[in-house]
């Protein structure tokens, strides 16, 4: 399973997906903030949004199959990011509960 896996594109299509979703998040929370936010907290965006635009950008100059563990943790800090926006969003969701 993990030769076919590997033999395949499939490891590039997924790390371009999380990459996508992890340059648009720093992107649009950059976009957020203000002179007055944390210089580590924004910091660390500017950070992921050039790694993530570097793997974005990688099939340009021939970098066609990932690592394993880089699509893993791509994955990871999309999921963490996705997990805690959709935490902070979930009244737009909440249906209520009965009362």
């Amino acid at each position: 399973m993990i030769k076919i896996m590997l033999a395949t594109n499939y490891l590039l299509v997924v790390n371009l997906a999380a990459s996508l979703a992890l340059f648009l998040h720093c992107v649009f929370a950059l976009n957020r903030m203000n002179h007055r936010s944390n210089h580590l907290v924004r910091a660390w965006y500017v950070i992921s949004a050039l790694g993530a635009f570097g793997v974005i950008a990688g099939p340009l100059y021939g970098y066609i199959s990932p690592q394993p563990a880089e699509v893993i943790s791509n994955v990871g800090v999309a999921g963490l990011l996705a997990g805690g926006w959709i935490y902070r969003n979930r009244r737009a969701t909440d249906i209520g509960e009965p009362r």
